[in-house]
């Protein structure tokens, strides 16, 4: 007698597999030194939260400051922004939608398990803001504490800070496309917003499917929260010729062969940053500038060569300096 067996197959339903770690075959990270990064943000402000959201006399984050976030990914010099901090970047030209992705945020976590998370959001007038629809399929029933390493990238999508220092979180600006108040065209702001991590309903964040978003918390110290190392731009519109050739003129630098100072004049009636760096791209110095004269100490440098870069808010200057005896 022969005997038949009815097997009912289920489906089996899975989260979602994201884009893995690092260095891993799919990943989506973007190292710091890729020729697909054409520029780095220019300009930051910081709104500081508590080092622990849960106690309010805990203090704010305090490593860092905005300068920290501007120009190249390091993995050394970050700004932390705290429990639910945020910082809002600008650039020395719009961001546009283009092929791939369109920009990438850098942190400066050390492993792939120990991953601080923050929200990203997009304006096209520095008014109204877009957040990416971040996803977050980690477990939310046990908090993840401030020393463990057992966060997946492969279950976050959309949150920076997915990947370890120098490698930045890629964000493609055509999934907001048609969403109101935003040009896809034309972005000028970038906000980083630290997620907070914890689970308790109270202080808990959630993404887009109303999950809550687990990550390291608490974490009671000065370098609380997401720490911003920068934000690399991928596509970008081009600078106005007119507006870099004006900058040009206003913006003097003397003598390029140095031995002891330079002297930097700013007619242009804004305040501007100063940056130099060394051959390598070490930064050497940074400094705000405000007033029409200003003098540089190069005294303690080597002989060598380094770069100044005089910026605003859309434009970057760069000359070349030789430091002589």
């Amino acid at each position: 007698m022969r005997r038949f067996f009815l097997f009912i197959l289920f489906p089996v339903l899975a989260k979602a597999q994201f884009a893995p770690a690092a260095g891993q075959p799919g990943t989506s990270a973007i190292k710091k030194d890729s020729s697909i990064i054409v520029n780095w943000a220019t300009g930051c402000k910081v709104v500081r939260g508590l080092q622990d959201i849960s106690n309010l006399s805990s203090g704010l984050a305090t490593v860092g400051d905005s300068s920290k976030a501007i120009g190249i990914a390091d993995g050394v010099n970050v700004l932390s922004l705290g429990d639910g901090g945020n910082a809002i970047l600008t650039f020395q030209s719009p961001i546009k939608n283009g092929n791939g992705p369109d920009f990438c945020v850098f942190e400066n976590s050390f492993n792939s398990g120990f991953l601080e998370l923050a929200f990203v959001e997009v304006s096209s007038d520095g008014i109204n803001f877009t957040r990416f629809p971040a996803v977050s399929n980690q477990q939310n029933t046990v908090q993840i504490g401030p020393f463990d390493t057992n966060a997946d990238p492969t279950k976050l999508n959309n949150l920076a800070g997915k990947y370890i220092a120098n490698y930045g979180t890629p964000f493609d600006l055509l999934e907001l496309q048609g969403s109101p108040n935003l040009d896809i065209t034309a972005v000028t702001h970038v906000k980083i917003i630290d997620v907070v991590g914890c689970i308790q309903p109270q202080y808990a964040r959630y993404d887009k499917n109303n999950n809550i978003i687990n990550d390291l918390w608490s974490t009671p110290f000065p370098s609380s929260g997401f720490d911003l190392d920068a934000v690399g731009v991928i596509n970008q519109q081009p600078v106005s010729v007119m507006e870099q050739k004006e900058l040009e003129h206003l913006v003097q630098i003397f003598p390029v062969q140095v031995s002891e100072e330079i002297n930097i004049n700013n007619f242009s009636e804004q305040s501007l940053k100063v940056l130099l760096s060394d051959i390598l791209g070490k930064i050497i110095l940074e400094k705000q500038i405000s007033e029409v004269h200003n003098v540089l100490s190069l005294k303690e440098l080597n002989e060598g060569i380094y770069f100044v870069k005089i910026s605003n808010d859309k434009m970057v200057i760069t000359k070349k300096l030789i430091k002589e005896r």
